[in-house]
């Protein structure tokens, strides 16, 4: 029996109050691979915050468990989401300010990030500016900079959005890597590829639990139809 590390209990997530999604009920356990599913504008991202803590819930609650820490979730957001004239090193570095205690970067978070970057294949890419990156690259980047350090689980917002084919089986390889080989338990949200359990989100939740049930399912029949509700 895995532990669980992760729990949303009757949760209802949105901004400012007004709900955009209710009653999400479920566990994740360590090491398990969750796919979250949904039509557009139904909050996917505010879900992704608010599992991070980054984001209120209008009701209910998202609880770590097993001890679970902040710094050990890792996010990739979308690629369009980091602005300014950052290099890659810059970026990736970023992603070990949760377990920083001042403004000063020590050797202990300059290896981290090396070590990121190594594994995820961008070293030669780190004094460029990440706006100049292509799709691809910026999102191993982001991936990068999500794994510094030992995380226990990765949240991923779209992350093969506007790639091409061969740039997604690339971030689906990695992904994998990260899930089976480093035992990380990962929430994809995406459209794309469906594995381990299904989270089909609206306005409410529609349904959880494996792919296999899910094809048979309501809300799994209007998905492989082309159809998100």
């Amino acid at each position: 029996m895995k532990k669980e590390i992760l729990a949303c209990r009757s949760l209802s997530i949105g901004y400012d109050g007004a709900a955009l999604c209710s009653g999400i009920d479920f566990t994740l356990g360590e090491g398990e691979y969750m796919c979250v599913v949904g039509h557009s504008g139904m909050g996917k991202t505010c879900f992704a915050l608010t599992l991070m803590g980054l984001v209120k819930p209008v009701a209910g609650e998202v609880e770590y468990l097993s001890s679970l820490k902040r710094e050990e979730i890792g996010y990739v957001p979308q690629s369009d989401e980091i602005h300014g004239p950052l290099s890659v090193r810059d970026v990736v570095l970023s992603g070990c300010l949760g377990g920083m205690r001042s403004f000063f970067v020590t050797r202990r978070e300059k290896n981290l990030a090396a070590e990121a970057m190594e594994r995820l294949g961008v070293t030669h890419l780190a004094k460029k500016r990440y706006a100049e990156l292509s799709g691809g690259q910026k999102q191993r980047v982001l991936l990068a900079r999500a794994m510094c350090g030992k995380k226990r689980l990765l949240i991923l917002d779209e992350p093969m959005h506007g790639l091409d084919a061969v740039a997604k089986d690339e971030m689906f390889d990695e992904i994998d890597k990260i899930h089976r080989i480093e035992k990380t338990a990962v929430i994809l949200i995406d459209h794309e590829a469906l594995d381990g359990t299904v989270l089909h989100l609206s306005d409410t939740q529609l349904y959880c639990g494996n792919v296999e049930d899910y094809i048979k399912s309501v809300p799994g029949q209007f998905y492989f139809a082309g159809r998100i509700i």
